[in-house]
């Protein structure tokens, strides 16, 4: 953490000394501050304001958001493919192609669950229910993605002081593979913090302040967070290898044992590293103060 917000801190100086001191530097970085800086803070104001009403649709129809979100992912990310490909450049052609693609693999997935998702939205409404009972849950979400905002305001300018420092290509890189962590990192704050409410709940029957599971998300269970950041995307992204070489089929004996050998090892992997161990830390910290706090009732008896 303190690596990634050094970087950024020092790039945003850079920066602002391209600005004052004249040269080229100085009207390059101008020319990005012009260019860049104002769509990237709108597409991230529209992108918070979007997760703010998802959020609230989420809770308000969990039933018509199922269908809604399957489908919405195969029509917008076609729809961005059609539009970069209508720009007729080189670079946004091939990007349009990508899309379309992953759009035929989103339409082909969505008709593949079509029957599932009425089940789905039953298990959705019902997970819900607890929810209710805690009208501020939704508050740790809503600081997270006003403090991803405001990160990626700063994220901009370090971007910008790059274009000042040696090998921009690299330092750039290296800054948006920070805003990935970063971006996890509260996501998962945020995550610990449901988690530890809702587990509470079921586990002891209590409602506990999503305020203090928020700040004990920020502290104790920091540590959790960032270093699943790391490691779950990866893990995931096994998971999409393993899906398909788990359809991998043919003659060659050699090939089908390579892959079948890869599964069995990534699927020893998903036992132990996949995105429900959040869960499983709150739910280890719960557990531990519950049957402490059962030692010391019975010790009282004693």
């Amino acid at each position: 953490m303190v690596l990634a917000f050094g970087l950024v801190c020092f790039m945003i100086v850079k920066g602002v000394q391209g600005l004052v001191e004249e040269g080229k530097s100085q009207r390059e970085e101008k020319r990005v501050l012009k260019y860049f800086l104002p769509q990237v803070e709108a597409a991230s104001f529209l992108s918070m304001t979007l997760a703010f009403v998802w959020q609230k649709a989420v809770r308000l129809w969990p039933n018509i958001m199922v269908l809604f979100i399957i489908w919405s992912s195969f029509i917008l990310t076609l729809s961005a493919g059609i539009l970069l490909i209508w720009f007729q450049r080189p670079a946004t052609d091939g990007v349009g192609a990508l899309f379309i693609v992953f759009a035929i693999g989103n339409g082909l997935y969505a008709c593949w669950v079509t029957q599932r998702t009425g089940f789905c939205s039953k298990i959705f409404m019902k997970a819900l229910e607890p929810v209710s009972k805690f009208p501020d849950l939704n508050l740790p979400t809503y600081w997270m993605l006003g403090a991803g905002f405001c990160w990626m305001s700063f994220w901009v300018l370090a971007v910008i002081g790059s274009l000042n420092f040696y090998v921009p290509p690299l330092i750039i890189i290296a800054l948006i593979l920070s805003l990935a962590w970063t971006a996890e990192v509260m996501r998962n704050v945020a995550n610990l913090t449901v988690s530890r409410v809702i587990s509470l709940y079921y586990l002891r029957g209590m409602q506990s302040n999503t305020q203090f599971c928020f700040r004990r998300a920020l502290s104790k269970n920091l540590g959790s967070a960032c270093l699943g950041s790391l490691f779950v995307p990866a893990i995931e992204a096994l998971r999409i290898l393993a899906r398909g070489l788990n359809l991998l089929e043919g003659e060659d004996e050699f090939m089908f044992s390579c892959a079948h050998c890869c599964l069995r090892v990534m699927e020893s992997i998903f036992r132990r590293g996949n995105g429900w161990a959040y869960v499983q830390v709150i739910l280890h910290s719960c557990l531990s103060k519950l049957k402490n706090s059962f030692h010391l009732h019975v010790d009282l008896l004693d």
